[in-house]
């Protein structure tokens, strides 16, 4: 890898999930010194089908060897759409076919991006969790549940939606709202399920292949690559007590329920889970918050630990992968004297793009779970296209690089600046999570100005 010079800027990721991961690397490239800390042990890892869209690959293209070596675990990034009983709406390419997306089970990229920088030298301690963010004038740091302090120049906090920093960054932290809706979700190996004759018809002759099945109140994601078969089914639930837990289990009844009446495929898939159990996720969301970057902007968040997503969105990995390569351009751009400045230029530049992907994991749901047949019938796109052209045709990198100066000079001096990373045609309005929710009770569509297509 061919690095920049020496910026002299130290910096602490806490979190080796893929944001902070991904930072490690494209900071390293950028000549930044840098090292990551992760609570969980070494090779613990975990997760279902992702998919990465072009705008987070443009970057990991400068990488020797990286986009090659994942490409090797990808799926093809294909999605067949069907309807509940097995009347197909198409087969759909996820974002830019011309430039095609990165299909990969989490666990997997997690793997290529930890290699990776395990190879460049990148120091990483596992077993290292982060109790409290703390910030001076010249530096970040946290304290680790052993009593520990580290310092940095800039501190990352890559830690997912449990992250600590909140109280720094904001002040305080709003808990989790109900989405009203739950996911089951289950990996296992292929073999024994390709033993059942409906499951083995509809995969003969495609060496990897993905469904996803729509109906009301529920929709359900079947992806299979060589080895392995994941399924992801979303459907409405009860679940006005409901808290984060991502390793709580339950039995495939209340999944089997939910599809009723559907393709027998659906339902066999399901019945072949192993020891018919699955992981039983509430889905739950946040409002979006528009500061990530702690008063003093020595502390600055990325991917979920600023802006978890739901599922459906198809967006919360590229998200994090942009936020990624975002931050490392901007303190690339700064300098060790003005870091404080490029986390929160970082921040201006990014808000608005990620509330509106984020807004897309509601919009979506709403047309696989209230489907209008017809319509769909009609113009088949309306279902098949996940992520819009504002997503896909961006590179987060040189956009910093662009947009930079300007965004500094608003912050600074309050001079005009206005992003235009976001959808066209759209002027930002804030957004709530009750908002939305309400509108789906009352039936009411969520109608917004731009070309979100």
């Amino acid at each position: 890898m061919d690095r920049e010079p020496d910026s002299r800027i130290s910096i602490l990721v806490v979190g080796g999930g893929i944001a902070g991961l991904t930072f490690a690397i494209e900071a390293h490239r950028k000549g930044h010194n840098v090292q990551i800390i992760e609570r969980r042990l070494r090779g613990e890892t975990a997760g279902e089908m992702i998919v990465i869209t072009t705008s987070a690959l443009q970057t990991p293209k400068k990488w020797p060897g990286f986009m090659e070596r994942a490409r090797q675990e990808a799926v093809t990034p294909v999605l067949t759409m069907k309807k509940f009983d097995g009347t197909l709406v198409g087969t759909f390419p996820i974002g830019n076919p011309d430039d095609p997306s990165l299909a990969i089970y989490r666990s997997k990229l997690h793997k290529v991006l930890y290699e990776y920088a395990d190879q460049l030298g990148i120091p990483i301690e596992f077993s290292a969790t982060a109790s409290e963010y703390f910030e001076t004038d010249h530096h970040g740091g946290v304290v680790l549940s052993d009593g520990r302090r580290l310092t940095a120049d800039v501190v990352v906090a890559a830690d997912g939606v449990g992250s600590k920093s909140w109280s720094l960054v904001v002040g305080n932290r709003e808990p989790p709202i109900s989405s009203g809706f739950v996911l089951y979700r289950v990996t296992f190996p292929v073999a024994p399920a390709l033993e059942n004759p409906v499951i083995a018809a509809e995969f003969e002759g495609f060496k990897d292949r993905a469904f996803l099945h729509a109906g009301s109140g529920a929709h359900i994601v079947t992806c299979k690559s060589e080895n392995e078969i994941c399924w992801l089914l979303t459907r409405r639930e009860d679940s006005s007590n409901a808290e984060e837990n991502w390793s709580k289990t339950t039995s495939i009844d209340k999944a089997l329920k939910a599809v009723e009446g559907w393709e027998p495929f659906v339902t066999e898939v399901i019945k072949a889970t192993p020891n018919h159990t699955v992981l039983d996720w509430k889905l739950m969301w946040r409002n979006p918050q528009p500061r990530w970057a702690s008063p003093g902007g020595r502390v600055v968040q990325i991917g979920d630990a600023a802006h978890p997503f739901l599922p459906t969105s198809a967006s919360g990995g590229t998200m994090a992968m942009e936020d990624a390569y975002s931050l490392a351009a901007c303190l690339h751009i700064s300098g060790k004297e003005n870091v404080s400045l490029a986390t929160k230029v970082h921040n201006h530049l990014r808000f608005e793009r990620v509330s509106c992907a984020q807004k897309m994991g509601f919009r979506n749901r709403e047309v696989y779970h209230n489907t209008d047949w017809d319509a769909v019938a009609k113009n088949p796109k309306i279902m098949g296209k996940m992520v819009g052209d504002w997503l896909v045709y961006h590179d987060p990198e040189q956009y910093a690089y662009e947009n930079y100066g300007p965004c500094a000079e608003h912050l600074l001096k309050g001079t005009p600046f206005k992003n235009t990373n976001s959808v066209p045609g759209y002027t930002y309005e804030p957004w709530t999570v009750k908002e939305l929710l309400d509108a789906s009770e009352s039936g009411k569509p969520v109608e917004d100005e731009g070309d979100w297509s």
